[in-house]
């Protein structure tokens, strides 16, 4: 039997018009020497079925059915399975370039990494854009680096948040007991990372882009008030990395970092329940009480300079109406998002953000 060079991990919940573009995209990879392993999470349209069709012409597919679990179990499901010597993950909703798998896996056995990190392909307004990972690459990064500069990137901002974009050694993620958290509708992702990179000693990052990211607007991650995700930002600012993960940080560090996380996600929050199509006393009283929390208000006062810097126009707009406590200027906020959102706008608005860091 050959050897398994790359596992994928794919969890699946009701992705029926997505599936037929995530399956070719992984049986037409150039790396032969895979297995693509589906976790079908209890979905009820014929997701099952689909993946079931592909699986009658290409064996290295293997489909696991259980009941609805949560992103995180489905893939602590796929990696119990998984005998590739390195593991990977997709979104149901995504797709890849043909020589993703190849490109990463050259790269990851080659020089005996632990973790490798890609850019990714995001998918934003209609359009497709090359995120950039923020690291310098084709440099091994070893322990000394990752503890002072990549885990506290994971404890402020979102840019190594996915592990979609990423490789990770099977054997690495074994021996470390390294898995997804359970009963998380967010962020799951970044507990992983946090665990993987803390224990990680070979991890590099290459200037290749190859997985399409896609924003799909009836995705789960959308549920923001449904999903009370204002409350799983709380309680993810109160968990004790340091002490859940054994990081070497300091609690005076890990404190400011959580909270600059913190209130950048306040600020994307706002943003994405302003544009909401539901009424609007719905969305302003879910924004109220995130805007005028009383730990919101303590953090932006405490944290103001670091919170702003290399941010823009609108997030210095939003924290000035936090520490200043002003409802009619959030109102005004909120119907200037509602009603001037539109993606070319979207976009335009990105780009004076830019403008406005740069000064």
């Amino acid at each position: 039997m050959a050897v398994i060079k790359v596992s994928v991990v794919i969890p699946v919940y009701n992705a029926k018009d997505y599936l037929h573009d995530c399956i070719k995209s992984l049986i037409n990879q150039t790396l032969e020497e895979c297995e693509f392993i589906f976790i079908n999470d209890g979905s009820t349209d014929n997701s099952f079925e689909i993946i079931e069709s592909y699986q009658k012409i290409d064996s290295r597919i293997k489909l696991i059915n259980q009941e609805n679990e949560g992103i995180g179990e489905a893939r602590n499901a796929g990696i119990e399975v998984a005998i590739g010597e390195y593991i990977g993950f997709l979104d149901n909703d995504d797709f890849l370039k043909i020589d993703f798998l190849e490109n990463l896996y050259k790269n990851a056995i080659e020089r005996d990494l632990d973790i490798l990190v890609s850019k990714t392909i995001l998918g934003r307004d209609g359009k497709y854009i090359i995120k950039d990972h923020g690291f310098i690459t084709d440099l091994i990064f070893t322990k000394d680096f990752i503890q002072e500069q990549i885990i506290p990137n994971l404890l402020k901002t979102e840019d190594l948040f996915a592990v979609w974009n990423k490789i990770y050694k099977r054997t690495f993620i074994f021996e470390n007991n390294i898995r997804f958290p359970d009963n998380r509708v967010i962020e799951e992702d970044n507990i992983f990372n946090i665990q993987s990179f803390n224990k990680a000693k070979k991890v590099l990052f290459i200037d290749y882009a190859g997985y399409y990211y896609r924003d799909v607007a009836d995705s789960k991650s959308r549920k923001i008030i449904e999903n009370d995700y204002f409350s799983k930002a709380l309680e993810k600012y109160y968990l004790d990395y340091k002490k859940e993960y054994s990081l070497s940080i300091s609690y005076e560090e890990l404190e400011k970092l959580k909270a600059i996380r913190f209130i950048q996600r306040i600020f994307y929050l706002v943003y994405k329940c302003s544009v909401l199509k539901i009424p609007f006393k719905i969305k302003w009283d879910y924004i109220k009480n995130m805007v005028f929390h009383e730990k919101v208000y303590e953090l932006s006062k405490n944290y103001d300079e670091e919170i702003l810097q290399d941010k823009g126009l609108y997030e210095r707009t939003l924290l000035k109406i936090i520490t200043k406590k002003t409802s009619f200027l959030l109102v005004l906020l909120i119907f200037s998002i509602q009603i001037g959102y539109h993606p070319r706008i979207s976009e335009t608005i990105r780009k004076i953000n830019k403008l406005t860091k740069k000064r």
